[in-house]
């Protein structure tokens, strides 16, 4: 490319990926996780990752970019986000990039956030070796590299399924027994349905709690790039309560276009069937005369005769 020197198209795409780096970091310090959703971020969030572009110079052989904020924060000092999403962004870049990769993602990372980094590598794949990072005007200078063969490990990682154990409570619905794919659906308190696979041995237990409130426990196979369950495979199943009361009205969680059944929107609510029909019996109209006429009819006059007066 030469000393100082980079095409606008990459300077552009590159610049791109690293806004995604930023919000999405901000999004996971913020949120605890889940940082690539449908629909812009709030305006607050992008407004104090937001950087402007204040120098475009070159070293010996290098093309060196200065950027500053574009707003200063008004926050209490230790209170500002987008600058601790840019800390955190630039001081978890190295390990995620080491040949060991740790079980946890460093503060502020998920998935997300890799995959913009990953984006912001692919200018390694144009003619630039290296991507260096200098993170001052804090306390301490942050400097960390991102480099070919750490992008590579991110493509990897990103690629490749995580398997964990895993536990997860709520209600157990939509039970399937067919001999060649026993499955059922829990729906948690908050998140979407988990639908979970079980063997044989489970049949039982997953018919003797259905519908009710479950902790399920089995190995969960996670899809990196979104951090959701692509697969959930029951190896235990332990009731919480009949009446699961820290599920009991929490909606029944579902996707936008799924409608929920007549029978999940009444869980949901905590309606049971009616046990006693005769608890009907002289609710409705009521007797001939009990007044409700005369009661309404009053109402009404007094409306009228107020606002009258005014």
């Amino acid at each position: 490319m030469g000393p100082g020197r980079i095409p606008v198209a990459h300077l552009q795409s590159f610049l791109t990926a690293l806004n995604q780096v930023l919000q999405r970091t901000a999004r996971v310090l913020q949120d605890g996780g889940d940082s690539v959703r449908r629909g812009q971020p709030p305006q607050a969030l992008r407004q104090g990752v937001e950087l402007t572009l204040v120098m475009l110079t070159h070293g010996s052989d290098a093309a060196v970019l200065g950027f500053d904020r574009t707003r200063t924060s008004s926050f209490l000092p230790g209170m500002d986000l987008g600058l601790e999403a840019m800390d955190r962004a630039v001081q978890g870049l190295t390990s995620v990039q080491e040949e060991e990769l740790a079980t946890d993602l460093p503060v502020g990372y998920d998935a997300g956030v890799l995959s913009a980094w990953r984006d912001a590598g692919k200018l390694l794949s144009q003619g630039v070796d290296n991507i260096e990072f200098t993170l001052a005007g804090r306390a301490s200078t942050v400097r960390a590299s991102l480099t070919p063969t750490g992008v590579a490990r991110l493509e990897r990682r990103l690629k490749e399924p995580e398997v964990v154990r895993q536990t997860v409570e709520g209600r157990l619905l939509m039970g399937d027994f067919k001999e060649s794919d026993t499955r059922c659906r829990v729906h948690p308190a908050l998140g979407d349905p988990v639908e979970c696979h079980f063997g044989d041995g489970l049949r039982h237990d997953v018919l003797r709690n259905l519908l009710g409130f479950v902790r399920v426990e089995g190995e969960s196979t996670v899809d990196p790039a979104t951090g959701k369950i692509r697969r959930f495979v029951i190896e235990s199943v332990e009731s919480v309560g009949e009446h699961g009361e820290e599920f009991a009205g929490a909606p029944v969680a579902q996707s936008f276009w799924d409608t929920a059944s007549l029978e999940e929107l009444a869980l949901s609510q905590s309606v049971g069937p009616m046990r006693n029909v005769e608890s009907l019996f002289h609710t409705w109209p009521g007797e001939d005369h009990d007044g409700f006429e005369e009661l309404v009819d009053e109402l009404r006059r007094t409306g009228t005769e107020t606002a009258g007066g005014r």
